[in-house]
């Protein structure tokens, strides 16, 4: 029987799919062919997200494991799961935690312009990123972290920010490799970001492209694995607007006090998180 020695818990959008494809390069790291279980996450926090619930299908994703050292899987959920901080520790007391926090107003846009361009959003983003919203709730870092960080030692847990892993990938991943124990002078790559948010060049096509895709993996979901609508995808997005600034300080007013106690809890000035 084989389980992960570390998890990826989050944040989302905050680089967790870069991070995934950046440690399963090294040749001391297994992780979870499928990059989100979900197996700790809440049931209230799937949002239709598959999710792995029975042990024995949770161990099978480690069969592949041979003479790694590290073996992790990444499923951003779980910085939000309540319930699943507890499950996390009486399964695996003695996991490694990484977590990767980006600004929160720049996040929550970020994953509302996703669901607008997957066509699972249709109202604005001022509209969305309100409180009690799920995706403005996901960026109060501080009570997520706590409880963490009050159930696991504080070495068991690796706090990196977004903005390092832009403007220093390989060092920063490398951190993480000391992190989990292994040779931490690998050359790995890190020349492609991975999931970064798009934005519709034509928004009916778009949709018209999206509906049809859900379909096809609906009624043919072999279709679907062949990657042909790939390259049109590619064709109908662009890289989106930044933030209206508007929106961003507003946003960033909210997250203010949270930000502040996120900065002392992890020992991190984030007062560029502010300006």
């Amino acid at each position: 029987m084989t389980l992960p020695n570390f998890l990826i818990i989050g944040a989302a959008k905050g680089g967790t799919t870069s991070l995934y494809n950046y440690l399963r390069q090294h040749p001391d790291i297994y992780m979870s062919p499928m990059k989100e279980p979900n197996y700790f996450t809440d049931e209230d926090q799937l949002f239709g997200k598959k999710a792995v619930r029975s042990r024995g299908e949770y161990e099978r994703l480690f069969d592949g494991v041979t003479n790694e050292r590290a073996i992790g899987e990444a499923t951003p959920r779980y910085l939000n799961a309540i319930g699943g901080v507890g499950r996390i520790h009486a399964d695996l007391p003695g996991v490694r935690l990484i977590v990767t926090l980006r600004q929160p107003a720049d996040r929550g846009y970020s994953a509302y312009l996703q669901r607008f361009t997957d066509s699972r959003e249709r109202r604005s983003a001022d509209e969305v990123l309100q409180p009690r919203n799920y995706q403005f709730e996901a960026g109060r870092y501080h009570a997520k972290l706590r409880r963490y960080f009050d159930t696991f030692p504080r070495e068991q847990i690796k706090i990196i920010l977004f903005d390092d892993l832009v403007a220093r990938p390989r060092e920063t991943v490398q951190s993480l490799f000391s992190f989990l124990g292994v040779d931490p002078d690998f050359a790995v790559d890190t020349s492609v970001r991975y999931l970064v948010t798009m934005y519709p060049r034509f928004l009916r096509l778009t949709r018209l492209f999206n509906a049809t895709a859900t379909a096809v993996a609906r009624n043919a979901p072999w279709a679907s694995r062949t990657g042909l609508g790939t390259p049109l995808r590619r064709l109908l997005l662009r890289k989106p607007d930044p933030i209206p600034r508007v929106l961003w300080q507003r946003l960033t007013d909210q997250y203010r006090d949270d930000i502040i106690a996120t900065a002392e809890l992890i020992g991190r000035d984030l007062s560029h998180w502010l300006v």
